[in-house]
């Protein structure tokens, strides 16, 4: 197993695959929640986990994180500090999601769409889901090696060489 991951995570291909399916994805994700923020507000507020006063600001900024994070690993921008902020947002997403599981909650996730008034997604699928796309960013972040197509490879996460430091 130990030997997979490590195949895996040096495999410029498997990072690439990850680094577009995770933009990709994260790019589509935030089209409907930002033209419709008000609309999202809505489905946050479906969770039953945030405070009232906090739910605007959320619906407002979160889609334009999802937008910068998915432009980043498609081209290659920064994909190592892209893939921890994308990671950081599904962990609070599979904890939101298995709370409102484990309460029995029903509950519009608010991923792709919030236009679909009184349909729910499966919370198990989409947590299912939000796990896959967790390891996928697991792999870019660990990921050592060239990466293919990026415009900048290094990170915020990889310390400058004294080289290029200014006195």
């Amino acid at each position: 197993m130990k030997n997979l991951l490590r195949i895996l995570a040096g495999n410029p291909y498997v990072d690439l695959g990850c680094r577009l399916i995770l933009g990709v994805t994260f790019l589509y994700a935030c089209i409907h929640k930002i033209q419709h923020p008000d609309a999202f507000a809505k489905i946050i507020y479906g969770y039953k986990i945030m405070p009232a006063h906090m739910i605007n600001l959320l619906a407002i900024t979160l889609p334009f994180f999802e937008l910068t994070c998915g432009l980043c690993l498609v081209l290659g921008l920064f994909p190592r500090s892209a893939a921890v902020i994308i990671n950081v947002m599904l962990l609070v997403f599979i904890v939101a999601i298995s709370y409102n599981l484990i309460r029995g909650i029903s509950f519009d996730c608010g991923c792709f769409t919030v236009h679909k008034a009184g349909v729910y997604s499966d919370p198990k699928e989409v947590l299912i889901r939000d796990i896959v796309f967790f390891l996928m960013g697991i792999l870019v972040i660990f990921h050592r090696g060239k990466r293919l197509f990026c415009l900048r490879e290094g990170s915020s996460l990889q310390p400058i060489p004294p080289t290029e430091m200014q006195p």
